[in-house]
């Protein structure tokens, strides 16, 4: 990669990482289904002078529903109930291997041994992970942010779609898809006053957190991701995403508290080892 490449590279995965922990902070003032609604409100501001990307409506509501909507619900149900943000950004990493899972089962992709074995790996993680955390709440959660992987990875085979088209386009005019689904769902759980606390009772700290998860999370880290994936190949893109976890650990060790040691540290590097080892099999495979 060039120099200005590379910087692009660390800077989206700070910028990324850092994301987890503002997301921890966001949802002590708002609810999941406020927080997740009015993010893609927000990030959907640019259709009004951005082209719709050549692609279809199909894949555009799959990613809305899928890559956004439902990622993002189950990881802020799973912070909220108890999952730290480093934790979390290494759990969603699965993203990776089960998009290959999906794609074996419903596009009949045959995959290498050595993306099985990485899939295998990182699921020995998770079980290390479940293993090191305390009482059934915070088991729910590790389930709920494997559910948030699921619909990731589920999201990643309507983006297949999007080859050739803007990916900051199809983000913005995919976020039209989200919000009127999750507001209902915020009104119906949390009431309307608490769903529309945004805009209802706004909070300078609520604002900085969406205007953070909005333009430099979606808009700036979304046009360098696909400035990356259309210079380079994305096998070579690819491992960048190992650095998100990375960061996104640093930044909750040193904003929250949170501290990985011991077993849950082994269980980190494990799952980390298994995506890493899926991800270059699929580059050695592409090469």
């Amino acid at each position: 990669m060039k120099p200005v490449h590379i910087a692009l590279s660390l800077l989206i995965a700070a910028i990324w990482g850092l994301n987890f922990t503002v997301i921890r902070f966001g949802l002590d003032e708002f609810t999941p289904f406020s927080f997740a609604a009015f993010r893609f409100i927000l990030g959907a501001l640019p259709v009004l002078f951005i082209p719709k990307p050549a692609a279809s409506w199909k894949a555009l509501a799959g990613m809305g529903a899928f890559l956004f909507g439902g990622q993002f619900v189950f990881l802020f149900f799973a912070m909220q109930a108890g999952l730290p943000p480093g934790l979390s950004s290494v759990l969603v990493q699965l993203q990776g291997p089960l998009t290959l899972v999906l794609a074996a089962l419903f596009l009949k992709e045959r995959a290498t041994a050595a993306q099985w074995g990485g899939l295998a790996v990182a699921m020995m993680g998770v079980v290390l992970i479940a293993r090191t955390v305390e009482g059934s709440a915070s088991v729910v959660a590790v389930a709920i942010a494997l559910l948030s992987a699921l619909s990731w990875a589920t999201g990643n085979l309507f983006l297949r779609e999007m080859r050739g088209a803007s990916i900051f386009a199809a983000t913005v005019w995919a976020s039209l898809i989200p919000p009127i689904p999750l507001l209902l769902a915020g009104a119906f759980t949390d009431g309307w006053a608490a769903t529309f606390a945004p805009i209802l009772a706004p909070s300078w700290r609520g604002s900085l957190v969406l205007l953070y998860t909005v333009v430099p999370v979606m808009w700036l880290g979304y046009w360098i991701w696909g400035t990356l994936l259309r210079t380079y190949p994305a096998a070579k893109v690819g491992p960048v995403s190992l650095l998100v976890p990375c960061c996104a650990l640093v930044f909750s060790s040193l904003l929250t508290g949170e501290t990985i040691s011991g077993l849950r540290l082994a269980a980190v590097a494990i799952v980390l080892g298994g995506v890493a080892l899926g991800i270059f099999a699929s580059r050695k495979r592409i090469a």
